[in-house]
């Protein structure tokens, strides 16, 4: 950012996205739970041992988005990267991974409950797509996705903490049964960053939501009757063994993932 005078711009251009407006809120327009969720996507693009490519929050997912959006995992992450881009283009001396990670920390103020985490600068751009591979998907079993996540830089309990973002998430593609607003949410106050959501995975399923046509990466729910979504890699998580005490730790704490926030946003300084 070359002086005081741009930085105002680019954070006029942020804020002017109005990320977001919880009183409308839709899984596929709000734009601030889309963008937490690209600041991970982005960030998480890294492996210490080198089997996939990438090197972590640098912007990637905007600079290679022809590629990376492509990949499974990143189904509908479309909307923040759209969103962004044109921020991007205006802003030539601001990184990709910068303007990702400032879009999350600003998204974050916005959502009722979450925390406030710090923002510094200095990523440089991404000179390559992170692999397809990176992320994990709904129905990931718990082995491969703690594998993946270590590969990344983050313990099983660190891993636990990070999905309280599922908090205010939605999984619209992951069942397209599902349509309309407030639907295929991954707990009952979407709205409000809580701990909610790591009681409703706990608690017993009875049935699908939608039409029950998308068993591959769901598991019964809980209350299919108000649209909610249980991820199998979510379940998978709050009873295996290496977890489920992390898991169930978090129903009474309200903001389990503030250091860690800061740490993936940090990869690439």
């Amino acid at each position: 950012m070359s002086s005081m005078a741009h930085v105002v711009r680019l954070v006029s251009d942020v804020l002017a996205l109005q990320i977001c407006d919880v009183d409308a809120y839709s899984p596929h327009t709000c734009t601030a739970t889309t963008c937490i969720r690209l600041s991970f996507h982005d960030a998480v693009g890294y492996s210490f041992s080198g089997q996939f490519q990438g090197h972590g929050a640098d912007g990637s997912m905007l600079i290679f988005s022809d590629i990376e959006l492509s990949y499974i995992a990143n189904a509908g992450i479309d909307v923040p990267v759209s969103i962004l881009q044109p921020v991007a283009a205006r802003h030539p001396d601001v990184s990709a991974g910068d303007l990702i990670q400032f879009a999350a920390a600003v998204a974050l103020t916005n959502c009722p409950g979450a925390p406030r985490i710090e923002f510094l600068a200095g990523r440089p751009n991404a000179t390559i797509p992170a692999s397809e591979g990176t992320i994990p998907i709904p129905f990931t079993d718990s082995d491969v996705l703690l594998s993946r996540m270590s590969d990344a830089g983050f313990t099983a309990e660190e891993t636990v903490a990070l999905l309280a973002s599922h908090s205010t998430a939605h999984a619209p593609t992951t069942d397209p049964s599902l349509n309309g607003s407030n639907t295929g949410m991954l707990d009952t106050t979407p709205a409000e960053f809580d701990s909610e959501f790591f009681l409703e995975v706990l608690l017993n399923g009875v049935g699908f939501p939608g039409n029950g046509s998308n068993i591959i990466s769901e598991v019964e729910s809980p209350l299919p009757a108000q649209n909610l979504v249980r991820l199998e890699s979510d379940f998978a998580l709050a009873h295996d063994n290496r977890t489920a005490c992390t898991w169930q730790s978090y129903i009474s704490v309200s903001l389990p993932f503030l250091p860690l926030l800061n740490s993936v946003s940090l990869t690439r300084l």
